[in-house]
C-alpha cells in the first residue's frame, strides 16, 4: 500500500494591508518534525545492495523505493515508491518535470486565477493528492466544488485535443474563460468525436446548453439502431442536431406552424443533402383522405425511458458471500432494454438513471429494513431503503470514505468504510480479505410532499470524468 504525503492546513492572521484572514497550508513530511534538519529518508536499491548496510525496515526483494530512518521510524511510513514511479511503463523515458510549486503557492494561483483554466486543473488535482479537499481549495481560492470539478474534467477534454493535434486556433478558443463548461458535456465521448464536436462548437459558436444537446443527439444517433429513419442522417455534429430536430418535428402534430419552425431548425443544422430533403418531407401536409384512421403515438423522452433494473441479493443485515455473488446480472435487449430473467422467483427493482450508475458494471441491490444502518455514510433518517452496490470494484482506488462489502470467511458479509477495510488489510494480509463490492448510491421511497428532507442519501460521492 502507498501512503501519500500528508498536509497540514492552519489559520493566521492576514499581514497589515490585507482584508480579513487568510489561510496558509504547511506542508509536512510523514512522521518527521518540522524543525528537524531536513528529510531522513535513503534510496536503497535491495537488488544492487545500494543502501543496504543493515536491514532494511519495509523494502522486500528487488523493490527500489524509499525507507525513512531514525528515532520513531516503525511508526512511519516505512516505504515510499519515487514519484512518478506507476505513470509510466517499464524501459519508457520519464516525462521532464515540471517546476516544484509548494502546497501555498498552488492555493495563491488558484486564488488569483493567474493562469489559463486547464492548467488552474492541475494544481486542484495535485492539491487533492496532497491532501487538500474541495471544501478546503473553495475557502481558500473560492473556487466550489462545481467549478473544481468542471476544471478537472474539462482539462481532460482539452488534453485530448492536443494530443490529436488540433489547429492551433481551435485550442486558442478553448483558453477562454469558461469554455471548460463548453468541453465538460464531451467527457463521455470518444477522442475522436472530442474532436469533432469541438471544432462544430467553435465554428458555430455554441453555448454550454447547447453543447449539452449536441452530445445527447450524437449519443441518441448512435444509440437508434433500430430507427432506419436514422440512416438518412449521417453521424456527425450537423446531421445528428438535424436528427434530433426531425423526432421533434414527427413529434409534433397539434400545430403546423410549430412544426414548420422545428423542421427549418434542423435544416439549419443539416450538412448532408439526405438530411435537408427527409426535413422537407415533413413541411409535405398529407391529404386527410390518406389517412385510415388515428392512434396516439409518443416517442419517450430520455428521462422518460432510461431507468435501470438491479436484481435483489438480499438483506444488508444478513447478506451472505453466495447472495451476493449468485445474484443476476442485469441483461437488458432491443430499443426498450426488454429483461429476460433466467432465475424464476428472482426479485427485482426499477430505480432511475442516477449519474453513479453510469459507470457502474455489475451492479446488484441489497434491501435496507432501517435506512439507520447506513447512518455513518450520510442516510439522516430512518425507513427502508435500498442500497445499489457494483461488483466490479478497483483494488488500486480504495476511497476512504465509501462503503464497501468484504469477507473474511467466503461466507458472512461485512459492509465497511474503505479506510476500515485497508486497516484490516494491514492487519489480516490482502489474501485473507475479499472485496466483494462498493456501494453507489442507496434510496429510500417517496416520502410525503411535505417532507423530501431525505429522499435519496447518497453513500459515495459521484465519480469525476
Amino acid at each position: 500500500m502507498v501512503k501519500t504525503l500528508s498536509s497540514r492546513v492552519c489559520s493566521r492572521a492576514a499581514p497589515s494591508g490585507c482584508a480579513g484572514a487568510r489561510r496558509c497550508v504547511v506542508r509536512m513530511n510523514v512522521g518527521f518534525n518540522l524543525n528537524d534538519g531536513g528529510d531522513r529518508r535513503k534510496l536503497i536499491i535491495p537488488s544492487q545492495k545500494v543502501g543496504m548496510d543493515k536491514q532494511s525496515k519495509g523494502a522486500g526483494p528487488g523493490i527500489v523505493g524509499f525507507v525513512q530512518e531514525g528515532s520513531g521510524a516503525e511508526d512511519r511510513n516505512k516505504f515510499l515508491l519515487p514519484k512518478n514511479f506507476m505513470d509510466r511503463a517499464p524501459g519508457q523515458e520519464q516525462e521532464e518535470a515540471e517546476p516544484e510549486v509548494s502546497v501555498e503557492e498552488m492555493l495563491n494561483i488558484l486564488t488569483e486565477r493567474t493562469d489559463l483554466w486547464h492548467k488552474l486543473a492541475r494544481y486542484i488535482v495535485e492539491l487533492k493528492k496532497e491532501g487538500i479537499g474541495s471544501e478546503m481549495i473553495d475557502d481558500v481560492a473560492g473556487i466550489n466544488a462545481l467549478e473544481q470539478n468542471n476544471f478537472v474534467v474539462g482539462s481532460n477534454v482539452y488534453r485530448t485535443l492536443v494530443e490529436n493535434q488540433v489547429d492551433e486556433s481551435i485550442l486558442s478558443y478553448y483558453d477562454s474563460e469558461g469554455a471548460e463548461k463548453l468541453l465538460y458535456p464531451l467527457r463521455i465521448m470518444t477522442a475522436e468525436d472530442r474532436v469533432r464536436c469541438a471544432k462544430y462548437i467553435m465554428e458555430n459558436n455554441l453555448d454550454s446548453n447547447q453543447c449539452e444537446m449536441l452530445v445527447r443527439a450524437m449519443r441518441e444517433h448512435a444509440r437508434r439502431t433500430y430507427d432506419q429513419n436514422r440512416l438518412d442522417f449521417e453521424y456527425n455534429p450537423g446531421d445528428c442536431l438535424a436528427y434530433k430536430y426531425w423526432r421533434d418535428a414527427v413529434e409534433e402534430t397539434r400545430s403546423p406552424e410549430k412544426r414548420a419552425e422545428i423542421v427549418n431548425k434542423g435544416l439549419e443544422r443539416a450538412t448532408s443533402e439526405k438530411a435537408r430533403e427527409t426535413l422537407e418531407d415533413l413541411l409535405v401536409e398529407k391529404d386527410e383522405s390518406e389517412v385510415k384512421g388515428k392512434i396516439s403515438i409518443v416517442e419517450l423522452d430520455e428521462d422518460e425511458f432510461e431507468s435501470c433494473l438491479f436484481s435483489v441479493c438480499g438483506g444488508f443485515r444478513d447478506l451472505t458471500t453466495k447472495e451476493l455473488k449468485d445474484a443476476s446480472v442485469t441483461n437488458r435487449s432491443g430499443p426498450f432494454g426488454i429483461l429476460t430473467s433466467k432465475k424464476e422467483g428472482e426479485r427485482w427493482v426499477s430505480l432511475p438513471m442516477f449519474q453513479p450508475f453510469v459507470a457502474g458494471v455489475d451492479m446488484t441491490v441489497v434491501t435496507l429494513e432501517d435506512m439507520k444502518d447506513l447512518q455513518d455514510f450520510g442516510a439522516k433518517s430512518g425507513g427502508p431503503g435500498v442500497l445499489v452496490v457494483d461488483r466490479v470494484v478497483n483494488k488500486s482506488q480504495i476511497d476512504t470514505e465509501s462503503l464497501y462489502a468484504i469477507t473474511l470467511d467466503d461466507q458472512e458479509v461485512s459492509f465497511v468504510s474503505g479506510q476500515e477495510l485497508l486497516d484490516k488489510v494491514e492487519i489480516v494480509g490482502d489474501d485473507n480479505l475479499t472485496v466483494l463490492a462498493k456501494a453507489l448510491m442507496a434510496c429510500k421511497p417517496p416520502g410525503k410532499k411535505s417532507d423530501w428532507g431525505d429522499a435519496t442519501a447518497v453513500v459515495s460521492n459521484v465519480p469525476s470524468e
